[in-house]
């Protein structure tokens, strides 16, 4: 009986324990999350659109950015998001500038996007030399 009364005391308190203990934080509070953030914000403002390479630029590629639209037709917003991934990636690679910038919606044959558009980018990164 006294065994019995223990266990029970001790998962009381262990279950007083999970109760009292601190609430998880949110993902969106990391600091991880805080430096995605800086960088994306630093490579919209850093990565300037042209519509053709221009002649002074270095180390010509391709960056490309894919993702699922919000809704069941392509938006201005959803174009948006396309230009800031590729700028994401073009500023990742070193380059300070994309061009030749074709978004469009894709197949989805896959129906990985649920009903929603899915579309993706492509455009030509480097950097120009100054």
């Amino acid at each position: 009986m006294r065994s019995t009364v223990k266990v029970m005391s001790l998962m009381i308190c262990g279950l007083a324990a999970g109760c009292s203990s601190e609430p998880s934080t949110s993902p969106l509070d990391s600091p991880a999350y805080a430096a995605a953030l800086e960088k994306q914000k630093h490579a919209v403002e850093t990565v300037k659109v042209y519509q053709a390479v221009p002649s002074n630029s270095l180390a010509v590629r391709m960056v490309m950015s894919a993702t699922c639209g919000s809704d069941s037709v392509l938006t201005g917003a959803d174009e948006s998001y396309v230009l800031t991934g590729l700028k994401v990636k073009a500023f990742s690679s070193g380059a300070d500038g994309i061009a030749e910038v074709v978004i469009k919606q894709l197949p989805d044959p896959g129906r990985h996007c649920e009903g929603n558009v899915a579309l993706g980018g492509t455009a030509k990164a480097f950097t120009v030399q100054h």
